[in-house]
């Protein structure tokens, strides 16, 4: 999709309308984390409260009034209020994929996330992050690499996340929402003081619900529903001056369908696997398909399922003692995921009479179905020593992660299978350990410049054990000891381990009280990982065996796929913050620009059409990641508004980014159907996304209450996507209108639509492999209305 009149437009505006700004409050429009007394946004990038516009990194902040405007429901939603920002579940609703800055994450393995989620200071994993958002204080998206300030390592950005922490007043609210699909939402939250100034207490919880959006064209419940359940427990405790320990408990549990997949072609005949009578009825289920994008073929998966439960416990406490604070941070998560998705995106085929012996009448045929089961542990804890001297201060800090399997885990990939027989499951059990020292400083040469300097080392260490043991998931002691028998089954155990420094410098100069300029230089990485399982069969090795079709008789070679090493990442980043009035009127222009080096990339390299069906050490997820790319990356972000009275704002929030490949280096082993040229290497971010938003507090008060509008414009060029292909891009339209305070009392009422104008759109990819007999895509939402009603008391 191209746009660019519409673009060229925006970009203009955006550059007239950053003049003039109100200080942001709880009723204006521009993103914001929290607000001081005096309006300025806080945030918390550099783990202190600070003025964002005194914060030399690119920062979208938004404030949980901000969220509300633009009906935000979760983390994925933030995709379309903060351009760069991309969110995709590739591979089911759990497997979430993040990206900023043309960094991105590969749809398998354990590995650490390109963009790390935080919530509440602990690093989530990427199974599992895409969190509600009920009762969330802030949502803060960081771009650039994270580590000399942070816990996890991070090669693109971080999304630090906030709940309402516990205050010292009796308060809270209930909403309900009914929208569209039959959804119904309700949320609320109770804050209770329990000792004054010294013990508080918050609960919050949501439950939501929503009939299937995706219907099944050959029968089955349909897909892409919601039911979903969460609370959070907070307790804050301050017993003498100085100490703070907050303790939060959360819990997530959804039971619901797949997500249904979309048709999107057929790249060659099924005949290239000796099944070209199928090709008919591939052709057939195109038609109907084309004839219908809200809906999808079952396949027999009777729904398919993603069932998840989350729970975790996080406690931070602080002591301040002077100038110093010493602070430590604990969490303690459980993921379970239970996955079944017809990735396949076709109809349940059946090889028709006719055909030679021994195959009877009519055998069903699965083209490709993929399970999953995750239960995992994840413990992390951070400790840091903070100081504030005036013109100096400093942190320093140690991060340690250890996560683990907690019960059978693995996946399942039934490919090409004539008859319909599923595939053995094949288990996977991956252990991480995860050490770090950084600091930072920031020291003030004189009243207008300051340097910023930071470092850290890591040290990283994972194992596995896998295989095919039976044909159900294992828990990890039966695979260890399946091991230990040292035959050549597919069960095995491999490991890996590396060190690698990161770093931070940088310079700020105030110009003026409301005029930042910055540079700044740092070095982010991802640690080392492995391939599972342990790749040592025939099947697997290079060896010759007739079911091995695809490459001729030959297997391919995997064993130089089963470790990947590190990905670094160096970047130079120039940012301008400013603000300023002209009257009345209030304005603000934020502009970053960076160019980055990116080395030894991770890629997808898929083996499902290499690996014969049943193979017991055959790859989890039936792909592999390998180390084979080196990009360049440059580009710019803009933030820009205009208050021309304090109740009405119109914003415009932009950002670039081009991708260049470098160089790919596959190892040998591989036939030339599944190895990468520069054109397959995925590149993720679009060339282009903005978002135009305006905010309006209307001048009538119904009931003496405020009626106020808020639209958004998201547009992204191409995106996404898988092997060098992109998904296209699309413009999506939101808008709300909410009626607070009604008769003077805490009763708000609110209407929205989200893609007002019926956008047809995919949202990620699932299968765009040339070597693949068929491409599926996950559609768009379609466009969904709903009505609120919220008391705060």
């Amino acid at each position: 999709m191209k746009f660019g009149i519409l673009k060229l437009a925006l970009l203009s505006t955006g550059a007239t309308l950053a003049a003039p700004l109100w200080a942001q409050d709880a009723t204006s429009a521009a993103p914001q984390a929290e607000s001081s007394g005096s309006g300025d946004i806080v945030v918390t990038a550099r783990r202190r409260e600070e003025r964002l516009q005194d914060v030399s990194v690119s920062i979208s902040a938004f404030s949980a009034a901000s969220l509300e405007r633009s009906t935000v429901q979760t983390v994925s939603d933030v995709k379309t209020i903060a351009p760069g920002f991309t969110f995709s579940s590739e591979g089911g609703k759990d497997n979430v994929a993040l990206t900023l800055r043309g960094i991105g994450q590969l749809p398998l393995g354990e590995v650490t996330p390109g963009v790390v989620i935080y919530l509440n200071d602990t690093p989530l994993p990427a199974v599992g992050s895409n969190v509600p958002t009920y009762d969330i204080g802030s949502i803060q998206v960081l771009k650039g690499p994270q580590g000399t300030l942070f816990g996890r390592n991070t090669l693109g950005g971080a999304v630090v996340i906030g709940s309402q922490r516990p205050t010292y007043e009796f308060e809270g609210y209930v909403e309900g929402t009914y929208g569209s699909f039959d959804y119904r939402e309700l949320e609320g939250a109770i804050n209770v003081p329990i000792v004054a100034d010294k013990v508080a207490f918050r609960a919050a919880g949501q439950v939501r619900r929503q009939d299937p959006r995706t219907i099944a064209f050959d029968g089955g419940p349909g897909f892409d529903n919601i039911k979903q359940d969460a609370f959070r427990l907070s307790l804050l405790l301050e017993p003498v001056e100085g100490l703070k320990s907050t303790t939060i408990y959360e819990y997530f549990k959804s039971d619901e369908l797949a997500g249904g997949l979309y048709l999107l072609r057929q790249n060659f005949s099924l005949a290239a696997f000796g099944l070209g009578v199928l090709d008919p009825q591939a052709q057939a289920a195109l038609q109907t398909q084309r004839g219908n994008r809200r809906g999808s073929f079952d396949g027999g998966i009777n729904g398919g399922r993603s069932s998840r439960k989350m729970t975790s416990i996080t406690n931070d406490t602080s002591f301040s003692f002077g100038d110093l604070t010493l602070r430590n941070i604990f969490g303690f998560r459980k993921n379970f995921s239970d996955q079944l998705i017809n990735t396949g995106a076709l109809q349940n085929l059946s090889i028709p009479t006719g055909l030679p012996a021994p195959l009877p009448a009519a055998v069903p045929f699965t083209l490709f179905h993929a399970a999953s089961v995750l239960d995992r542990q994840y413990l992390t804890n951070e400790t840091q020593l903070l100081g504030d001297f005036g013109s100096f201060n400093f942190i320093t800090g140690v991060f340690y992660n250890n996560d683990k399997s907690a019960g059978p885990t693995g996946s399942q990939f039934t490919a090409f299978s004539v008859g319909g027989v599923p595939a053995p499951a094949v288990s996977a059990h991956v252990r991480n350990k995860n050490f770090a020292i950084y600091g930072q400083i920031g020291y003030e040469i004189t009243d207008k410049l300051k340097l910023n300097l930071g470092g850290r080392y890591s040290w990283d260490k994972v194992s596995a054990c896998g295989g095919t043991i039976g044909n159900d998931y294992v828990d990890e002691s039966t695979c260890l000891s399946t091991a230990a028998l040292g035959l050549a089954d597919g069960v095995g155990t491999v490991s890996n381990k590396g060190e690698e420094p990161s770093w931070t410098i940088g310079l700020d100069y105030k110009a003026t009280p409301d005029w930042l300029l910055y540079i700044s230089s740092r070095r982010g990485y991802r640690g080392v990982n492995i391939n599972t399982p342990l790749f040592e069969t025939p099947f697997t090795t290079g060896g010759v065996d007739p079911s091995c079709v695809a490459t001729g008789g030959v297997c391919p070679d995997l064993r130089a796929f089963q470790k990947t090493g590190e990905e670094k990442i160096t970047d130079v980043e120039l940012g301008s913050k400013y603000d300023y009035h002209v009257g009345e009127a209030r304005g603000r222009l934020n502009i970053a620009a960076y160019y980055s080096k990116y080395k030894n990339a991770l890629q997808f390299l898929n083996t499902q059409t290499i690996i014969p069906n049943g193979t017991p050490d055959s790859p989890t997820n039936g792909s592999l990641a390998a180390n084979v790319a080196n990009l360049r990356i440059w580009g710019v972000e803009l933030e820009a508004s205009i208050s021309p009275t304090r109740n009405f704002t119109v914003s415009f929030n932009a950002a670039y980014t081009d991708v260049k490949v470098e160089s790919v280096n596959v190892p040998d082993g591989l036939p030339a159907s599944v190895t990468l040229g520069k054109a397959q290497i995925n590149t993720y971010s679009p060339k282009f996304s903005g978002t135009a938003s305006v905010s309006w507090i209307l001048p009538i008060k119904p009931a003496d209450g405020d009626l106020a509008f808020n639209a958004d414009l998201f547009m992204t060029d191409d995106f996404g996507g898988q092997n060098g292909e992109k998904l296209p891009g699309y413009q999506m339209a939101n808008a709300r209108i909410d009626w607070r305070g009604i008769g003077g009392t805490g009763l708000d009422l609110g209407v929205f639509v989200k893609n007002i104008f019926k956008e047809d759109y995919f949202s990620a990819s699932s299968v765009l492999l040339p070597s693949f007999p068929l491409s599926s895509v996950y559609a768009g939402e379609p466009r969904t209305w709903g009505v609120s009603a919220k008391y705060s008391f």
